[in-house]
């Protein structure tokens, strides 16, 4: 198998292992001890971003991310995602709503030696934080 489809194979594990059973124990296995995120607000470091997860796993148990597809070439491989949850606990401040939630994403990962030593990031946080009542929908 070529590294780029390796690697590719590595990032669907990583969803249905670590993200779609909030498996934080499988954390070290996926991220490298080297791991940054790339975000909109700045670069997190790997235990940032773990925080993170608990926090994501937390406020929201029933999480699922389909992936709507793969681009790999190389050490990196990119990943459209939707991710289908309920806001049932809070996430950075903002109570529980009980609402069903569909937040849309794509991540580009950079691999190396089988973990994750990259990631950035690039989601619909304004349509979350409407689905969680934190901001008024518009019109």
């Amino acid at each position: 198998m070529e590294p780029a489809e390796r690697n590719k194979e590595r990032i669907k594990e990583l969803t249905a292992d670590f993200w779609n059973t909030a498996n934080m124990a499988a954390f070290d296995k996926y991220y490298a001890d080297e791991f940054v995120v790339h975000m909109a607000d700045g670069d997190k470091s790997r235990d940032d971003y773990k925080a993170l997860c608990q926090a994501y796993f937390a406020a929201f148990p029933d999480l699922q991310i389909t992936a709507d597809g793969y681009l790999a070439e190389g050490d990196k491989v990119t990943k459209i995602w939707t991710a289908h949850c309920t806001h049932q606990g809070e996430f950075l401040g903002i109570p529980a709503s009980g609402n069903a939630m569909e937040v849309r994403g794509i991540e580009v990962f950079r691999l190396s030696q089988g973990k994750i030593a990259e990631l950035w990031v690039s989601m619909d946080v304004l349509g979350m934080m409407q689905q969680m009542g934190a901001i008024p929908q518009t019109a």
